[in-house]
Protein backbone atom coordinates (compact mmCIF):
# COMPACT_ATOMS: atom_id res chain seq x y z
CA UNK A 1 0.00 0.00 0.00
CA UNK A 2 1.38 3.41 -0.98
CA UNK A 3 0.87 6.59 1.06
CA UNK A 4 1.59 10.18 0.12
CA UNK A 5 2.64 11.12 3.65
CA UNK A 6 4.56 9.81 6.68
CA UNK A 7 3.84 10.05 10.38
CA UNK A 8 5.86 10.54 13.52
CA UNK A 9 5.69 7.37 15.65
CA UNK A 10 5.98 9.51 18.81
CA UNK A 11 3.49 12.35 18.38
CA UNK A 12 1.46 11.22 15.35
CA UNK A 13 2.05 14.40 13.32
CA UNK A 14 1.86 13.94 9.56
CA UNK A 15 4.60 15.01 7.13
CA UNK A 16 5.17 14.97 3.38
CA UNK A 17 7.34 12.22 1.96
CA UNK A 18 10.29 14.59 1.55
CA UNK A 19 10.64 15.04 5.32
CA UNK A 20 12.69 12.35 7.06
CA UNK A 21 12.51 13.31 10.76
CA UNK A 22 9.89 14.86 13.02
CA UNK A 23 10.86 18.44 13.80
CA UNK A 24 9.43 18.24 17.31
CA UNK A 25 10.40 14.70 18.39
CA UNK A 26 13.53 14.34 16.24
CA UNK A 27 12.73 10.72 15.34
CA UNK A 28 12.56 9.03 11.95
CA UNK A 29 9.17 9.12 10.26
CA UNK A 30 7.32 5.95 9.29
CA UNK A 31 4.49 4.99 6.92
CA UNK A 32 1.03 5.39 8.52
CA UNK A 33 0.24 1.66 8.39
CA UNK A 34 3.22 0.83 10.61
CA UNK A 35 1.71 2.56 13.63
CA UNK A 36 -0.63 0.25 15.55
CA UNK A 37 -4.17 1.56 15.92
CA UNK A 38 -5.15 3.14 19.21
CA UNK A 39 -6.78 0.56 21.46
CA UNK A 40 -10.52 0.87 21.79
CA UNK A 41 -11.45 2.39 25.14
CA UNK A 42 -12.95 0.12 27.70
CA UNK A 43 -16.72 0.12 27.90
CA UNK A 44 -17.04 3.65 29.16
CA UNK A 45 -20.61 4.60 30.14
CA UNK A 46 -22.84 6.76 27.97
CA UNK A 47 -23.33 10.40 28.98
CA UNK A 48 -26.59 9.59 30.77
CA UNK A 49 -24.53 7.83 33.45
CA UNK A 50 -21.77 10.49 33.60
CA UNK A 51 -21.30 14.01 34.97
CA UNK A 52 -20.71 16.96 32.62
CA UNK A 53 -17.55 18.95 33.31
CA UNK A 54 -17.81 21.54 30.52
CA UNK A 55 -19.77 22.33 27.38
CA UNK A 56 -18.25 24.59 24.77
CA UNK A 57 -16.92 24.94 21.23
CA UNK A 58 -14.42 22.41 19.90
CA UNK A 59 -11.20 24.28 20.90
CA UNK A 60 -12.41 24.44 24.52
CA UNK A 61 -13.35 20.78 24.42
CA UNK A 62 -9.95 19.80 23.05
CA UNK A 63 -8.20 21.79 25.79
CA UNK A 64 -10.05 20.12 28.66
CA UNK A 65 -9.86 16.69 27.00
CA UNK A 66 -6.08 16.99 26.55
CA UNK A 67 -5.65 18.04 30.19
CA UNK A 68 -7.81 15.16 31.46
CA UNK A 69 -5.92 12.69 29.26
CA UNK A 70 -2.55 13.91 30.60
CA UNK A 71 -3.55 13.05 34.17
CA UNK A 72 -5.32 9.83 33.23
CA UNK A 73 -8.92 10.84 33.91
CA UNK A 74 -11.23 8.75 31.72
CA UNK A 75 -13.78 10.90 29.95
CA UNK A 76 -16.21 11.01 27.05
CA UNK A 77 -16.42 13.83 24.49
CA UNK A 78 -19.33 14.15 22.12
CA UNK A 79 -21.60 16.79 20.62
CA UNK A 80 -23.93 18.24 23.22
CA UNK A 81 -27.45 18.24 21.82
CA UNK A 82 -29.19 18.96 25.11
CA UNK A 83 -31.49 21.96 25.26
CA UNK A 84 -30.86 24.62 27.92
CA UNK A 85 -33.81 23.15 29.86
CA UNK A 86 -31.99 19.80 29.90
CA UNK A 87 -28.73 21.35 31.13
CA UNK A 88 -27.24 22.21 27.74
CA UNK A 89 -26.11 25.62 26.53
CA UNK A 90 -27.73 27.70 23.83
CA UNK A 91 -25.35 27.63 20.82
CA UNK A 92 -26.15 31.33 20.21
CA UNK A 93 -23.95 32.03 23.24
CA UNK A 94 -21.00 30.95 21.07
CA UNK A 95 -22.13 32.50 17.79
CA UNK A 96 -24.02 29.38 16.73
CA UNK A 97 -20.96 27.08 16.81
CA UNK A 98 -21.47 23.38 17.42
CA UNK A 99 -21.00 22.63 21.10
CA UNK A 100 -19.35 19.60 22.64
CA UNK A 101 -19.58 18.22 26.14
CA UNK A 102 -16.91 16.57 28.23
CA UNK A 103 -18.25 14.01 30.69
CA UNK A 104 -16.57 12.02 33.47
CA UNK A 105 -17.61 9.42 36.01
CA UNK A 106 -18.97 10.74 39.31
CA UNK A 107 -15.85 9.50 41.09
CA UNK A 108 -13.68 11.77 38.89
CA UNK A 109 -15.91 14.85 38.87
CA UNK A 110 -14.11 16.79 41.62
CA UNK A 111 -10.67 16.19 40.05
CA UNK A 112 -12.01 17.02 36.58
CA UNK A 113 -13.50 20.30 37.79
CA UNK A 114 -10.19 21.26 39.40
CA UNK A 115 -8.39 20.53 36.12
CA UNK A 116 -11.04 22.50 34.24
CA UNK A 117 -10.45 25.50 36.51
CA UNK A 118 -6.71 25.30 35.88
CA UNK A 119 -7.15 25.08 32.12
CA UNK A 120 -9.61 27.95 31.88
CA UNK A 121 -8.27 30.18 34.67
CA UNK A 122 -6.52 32.34 32.09
CA UNK A 123 -9.91 33.21 30.61
CA UNK A 124 -11.55 34.28 33.86
CA UNK A 125 -12.23 37.98 33.98
CA UNK A 126 -12.79 40.29 36.86
CA UNK A 127 -16.29 41.57 37.46
CA UNK A 128 -17.25 44.64 35.50
CA UNK A 129 -16.68 47.86 37.42
CA UNK A 130 -19.68 49.53 38.96
CA UNK A 131 -21.22 52.23 36.85
CA UNK A 132 -20.66 55.74 38.11
CA UNK A 133 -23.85 56.99 36.53
CA UNK A 134 -21.91 59.42 34.34
CA UNK A 135 -21.53 57.09 31.37
CA UNK A 136 -21.85 58.31 27.79
CA UNK A 137 -23.34 56.54 24.77
CA UNK A 138 -20.50 55.31 22.54
CA UNK A 139 -22.50 56.23 19.42
CA UNK A 140 -23.75 59.75 20.13
CA UNK A 141 -22.08 60.59 23.48
CA UNK A 142 -25.41 61.38 25.15
CA UNK A 143 -25.38 61.07 28.93
CA UNK A 144 -26.70 57.72 30.17
CA UNK A 145 -28.30 56.75 33.46
CA UNK A 146 -26.76 54.03 35.60
CA UNK A 147 -29.39 51.43 34.62
CA UNK A 148 -30.10 52.49 31.03
CA UNK A 149 -30.27 49.63 28.56
CA UNK A 150 -30.90 51.89 25.58
CA UNK A 151 -29.74 55.37 24.59
CA UNK A 152 -32.61 57.84 24.76
CA UNK A 153 -31.03 60.02 22.07
CA UNK A 154 -30.00 57.64 19.29
CA UNK A 155 -31.73 54.37 20.33
CA UNK A 156 -28.54 52.26 20.60
CA UNK A 157 -29.34 49.16 22.67
CA UNK A 158 -26.78 47.94 25.21
CA UNK A 159 -26.62 44.29 26.16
Amino acid sequence: MSYDYQVCPSCGDEFTLSVLHCARCEVALVPPHSIPPEPEPENFPEVDALECVRVGPLPWTRAISDALTQVGVAHRVQPDTRSPAEGGIDPKRFGGEALYGTWVGAEDLEAARAIDQQVFAVFETEAAPESSGAEACPACEARLGQNDLECGECGLVFG
